[in-house]
C-alpha cells in the first residue's frame, strides 16, 4: 500500500493506494477523502493545560498527565524472562508529558479518517489494529493542525512508554499489578482476537492496556545495543530507522510478551491484526514573532 498526504488550506487531504485481488486478478484503486481537522470547526472539550489530563473533542481520546521524573529504564539480568536488548540498566530522565489512556480505538481513528483498516472491526470500542508506524504519523499531523501552541501530539518514545507502563518508574513488572491476567489479553486469556479496550485493570496511572491486547507502535528506531548509547535526558524520539520499537504484547502473544521491560520491533510499514499504537502529546511552546518595529517608531 502506498499514500500520500498534503495540505490545502485549512484541510488536510490524505489518500492511499491498495491493490485488492478479486478472482486472480489485481485492481488499483486510489481512495482519498478531505478531512476537515482546522482548529475551530469543533471546539476542544478541554484546553490542554499541564498539569492536567484533557480530552479531545473530535476523537474521544483521553490524554493522562504524566509528571516526569528519572528511573532505571530496562531490566537487570536476573529478572525473568528478560531479553539482552533489555540491557543494560540504565538511568533515564524525562521532562513532563501526557498519554493517552487507552490505544487509539476503531471509533477515535475513524473519526478523523474515516475508514478502518483493521482486520477485527468489531466495534468502535476496540483497539485499532493492521496500520503502519507512518499512519500514527497521518492521524498526529491532523490532531495538531487544531492544537498549535498548546499541545503537540505524537507517537511516545520509547522511553516514555516504559515510564508509564511502570507507574512512573516503579520496579514492576506488568501494567498494574504482577498477574498478567488482570492486566493483560493474551493468547491463554484472548480468545483468539482483540478485546474491548479498558476491560483489563488499569495500572495506578489510570492507563489501560498498556499491557497486551495489541502491540503499540513508539517513535524510536529499534537497535538492540540502544540501551547502552541512550542519553540521559530524554532519549529516542523519531529518526530514519527502518525497524521501529513496539511495546506492549498482543493478544496472540505468551503472557512474558506484556512486561512493561519488554522490547518488540518491526518495520515502520508493517501492518499487523496485533499492532497497533496510543498517542502521546507534550506541551508546545509557541514561537514568538519577532516583528520590526515601523521606521516612524525607531528612536533614532
Amino acid at each position: 500500500m502506498k499514500g500520500f498526504m498534503f495540505r490545502l488550506g485549512l484541510g488536510m487531504m490524505v489518500g492511499w493506494w491498495s491493490f485488492i485481488p478479486a478472482q486472480g486478478e489485481a485492481y488499483l484503486i486510489n481512495e482519498w477523502e478531505r478531512l476537515e481537522v482546522a482548529g475551530g470547526e469543533r471546539p476542544l472539550d478541554e484546553e490542554p493545560v499541564p498539569g492536567k489530563n484533557w480530552t479531545d473533542a473530535l476523537t474521544g481520546i483521553e490524554f493522562v498527565w504524566i509528571a516526569g521524573g528519572c528511573f532505571q529504564m530496562g531490566s537487570p539480568p536476573w529478572k525473568d524472562g528478560r531479553e539482552q536488548d533489555e540491557g543494560p540498566l540504565h538511568q533515564v530522565c524525562l521532562g513532563d508529558y501526557w498519554l493517552a489512556q487507552r490505544e487509539v480505538t476503531q471509533g477515535q481513528w475513524q473519526a478523523i479518517m474515516r475508514m478502518n483498516p483493521s482486520a477485527f472491526p468489531k466495534g468502535d470500542a476496540y483497539p485499532l489494529e493492521r496500520v503502519t508506524w507512518l499512519d500514527a504519523e497521518v492521524i498526529s499531523a491532523s490532531l495538531n493542525e487544531r492544537y498549535r501552541g498548546k499541545a503537540r501530539i505524537r507517537l511516545p518514545t520509547e522511553a516514555e512508554w516504559e515510564y508509564a507502563c511502570r507507574e512512573r518508574g516503579d520496579d514492576i513488572v506488568y501494567a498494574g499489578r504482577d498477574d498478567v491476567h488482570r492486566v493483560s489479553w493474551n493468547r491463554e486469556n484472548s480468545l483468539g482476537s482483540t478485546q474491548i479496550t479498558g476491560t483489563r485493570h488499569p495500572n495506578r496511572l489510570g492507563l489501560l492496556d498498556m499491557s497486551g491486547n495489541v502491540w503499540e507502535w513508539t517513535q524510536d528506531s529499534y537497535r538492540p545495543e540502544a540501551y547502552s548509547r541512550h542519553n540521559e535526558n530524554n532519549p529516542g524520539g523519531a529518526d530514519e530507522g527502518f525497524f521501529k520499537v513496539i511495546r506492549g504484547g498482543g493478544w496472540k502473544d505468551e503472557p512474558g510478551a506484556s512486561r512493561c521491560a519488554n522490547r518488540g520491533f518491526d518495520r515502520y510499514l508493517s501492518k499487523r491484526h496485533d499492532l497497533g499504537f496510543r498517542l502521546a502529546a507534550v506541551v508546545d511552546v509557541a514561537s514568538v514573532d519577532k516583528k520590526r518595529p515601523p521606521l516612524f517608531e525607531i528612536p533614532f
